[in-house]
């Protein structure tokens, strides 16, 4: 509690005092036949009184939660987009990608603690690639072994990172396990199906489609056609029939807002995303 939420308070609780004093004493002199008319006389003046300052110490804390909130909200945006910036196009990778698995999970019948859960999990996905040397992330041609084995440790790099913060709890789904793999191929646990968390499921179709449509140092960005057609054709092994219905229809126009290097825009529709679910 700030010192002005303090003031209030003491003010509430001085007025409450004062007339609980004064329609005490009223009571005690006044005849019995009275005391009950004076009592909620009392009552009323204190519920009078005290209800614009509760509800301005009402607002001053709703206020500052939202200010709390607006502040984690950015943290998360700065911590995804400093990291997405060192192996995507830019920056704008991290608002595309969460607007587009927010979008299919509305779609899907998200409720809104879940919506939640998957835009800081998005937010935050490759926050382990800190740990990944240059040299692996922006290799141009394929990687060997070793260095596949140093990139797949972004996975648990990341839980480590948020391990132990209350309120990055909800993003670990995301963070550990957008490259595990319907069929069960994928890694770091190999899980499948249903054991793989549905927030998971919906990001890794939204962040390959993502990779697929924008330029990387080993490849070009793909044409939409060619980029839904390896969504559709994987849809029973690397990802969730169920989720890739649900995308199906918004594809397409997603893509068009997205691709079109606009960044602003893929911004733009994040932050309303971000308002509607967390405010």
């Amino acid at each position: 509690m700030n010192p002005d939420q303090r003031k209030t308070a003491m003010r509430i609780a001085l007025t409450s005092m004062v007339l609980a004093i004064v329609a005490g004493s009223a009571a005690w002199f006044a005849p019995p036949e009275h005391a009950p008319w004076i009592a909620a006389l009392a009552a009323l003046a204190c519920g009078s009184m005290c209800y614009p300052i509760a509800l301005r110490l009402n607002r001053e804390i709703s206020r500052t939660s939202r200010e709390l909130l607006s502040s984690n909200i950015a943290l998360l945006e700065a911590m995804g987009k400093a990291v997405a910036k060192r192996d995507s196009d830019s920056g704008d990778h991290n608002y595309r990608v969460t607007h587009i698995a927010m979008a299919i999970g509305e779609r899907h019948g998200l409720d809104r603690h879940a919506m939640r859960a998957l835009a800081s999990g998005a937010l935050l996905h490759d926050v382990g690639k800190i740990g990944v040397p240059d040299r692996i992330l922006l290799k141009p041609g394929r990687l060997d072994d070793r260095e596949m084995a140093l990139m797949r440790s972004h996975v648990p790099q990341g839980e480590d990172i948020v391990a132990g913060i209350p309120s990055l709890e909800e993003a670990r789904a995301v963070i550990a396990c957008h490259h595990e793999k319907w069929d069960g191929s994928g890694y770091p646990r190999g899980l499948a199906g249903d054991d793989i968390p549905l927030s998971a499921r919906i990001f890794a179709v939204a962040d390959v489609f993502d990779t697929l449509c924008s330029p990387r140092p080993y490849k070009d960005a793909m044409s939409f056609e060619t980029a839904w057609g390896i969504i559709r054709d994987d849809a029973g092994s690397h990802f969730d029939p169920g989720v890739v219905a649900a995308f199906q229809p918004i594809a397409r126009r997603l893509y068009e807002v997205h691709f079109n290097g606009n960044g602003r825009r893929s911004r733009e529709l994040l932050e309303r995303q971000i308002r509607r679910y967390f405010f």
